[in-house]
């Protein structure tokens, strides 16, 4: 018994993101003045996307805003993707524009994301948006971003001072979760393919953010007890949606863990729709 309640202790506390978006989802859905629309664009397909997509339209659908999904071949020309981007973002009817990645290689991913306008782009991914945001004048954060702040606000962690790691530069996660932890006041280092020793680095973290997309990278080993672990890193195998995390020998590390399923995907999602609330005219 002393040995299963010394077990239960040392557990990490659960960081739920599926609670947490609730709460926001509930507070649009009551909003009168609702946006008309939020549209999709797909280029190709891809089971973690594909999962993200069905999401965005069940959430919009139950808060009473229209989705539109605009789907494009993995062949297609960029000259096609920027006349439907742009016949979206003539359309008074959408209020939000989003371009789901990964985008097939042979697109220059960052060229397409620019296509958005900064009033419809609730993603934060165009190069003037990201500008904005990277300089503290934006009046909405990146969806990820701002679930991650959300998690952090109820993990009741200061950040300021903080050592933080955020593993992966990606445009979703890694890059925008690291300028964020810097304006917070958080020595941030970003761990890359390129990085010697990403263990050490990962084991000083007060704070370890990771947007990989590869299944059990972030183990106990690496993790600094009492630290705070937030899992955004999102793969499916078979029919399983896993994070980066390798929850059971982390949660007997961490002080808190957001792990996958369940943490940062579905409060990402209300997000990205309080977003389109904020910025519908």
């Amino acid at each position: 018994m002393h040995n299963l309640m010394e077990l239960s202790f040392t557990m990490a506390k659960i960081l739920s993101g599926e609670k947490l978006a609730k709460s926001i989802l509930a507070s649009l859905k009551k909003r009168k003045k609702k946006p008309k629309a939020l549209a999709v664009v797909q280029v190709g397909s891809n089971k973690v996307s594909q999962k993200y997509i069905a999401e965005k339209k069940r959430v919009a659908k139950d808060i009473g805003v229209k989705f539109q999904l605009v789907s494009l071949p993995k062949n297609v020309s960029f000259k096609t993707i920027e006349s439907r981007v742009l016949s979206l973002s003539k359309d008074r009817r959408v209020a939000g524009i989003v371009v789901q990645l990964p985008l097939p290689s042979k697109l220059n991913t960052q060229k397409v994301l620019d296509l958005i306008p900064p009033e419809k782009d609730v993603d934060v991914l165009s190069s003037s948006s990201f500008a904005e945001f990277a300089l503290g004048r934006l009046q909405i954060l990146p969806p990820t971003v701002a679930a991650i702040s959300h998690l952090l606000k109820a993990a009741k962690k200061d950040i300021a001072g903080k050592k933080a790691v955020v593993v992966g530069a990606g445009r979703l996660v890694g890059l925008p979760t690291a300028v964020w932890l810097a304006q917070q006041g958080a020595e941030v280092s970003l761990v890359q393919k390129e990085t010697k020793n990403p263990a050490s680095v990962i084991a000083k973290a007060d704070i370890v953010v990771s947007g990989v997309g590869k299944p059990n990278l972030i183990v106990g080993s690496m993790i600094k007890k009492g630290a705070v672990v937030i899992d955004a890193g999102t793969s499916v195998e078979g029919a399983v949606t896993v994070g980066d995390v390798e929850t059971e020998s982390v949660s007997k590390k961490a002080s808190f863990l957001s792990p996958v399923p369940g943490g940062v995907g579905p409060l990402t999602v209300a997000c990205l729709l309080n977003n389109l609330y904020a910025i519908h005219r």
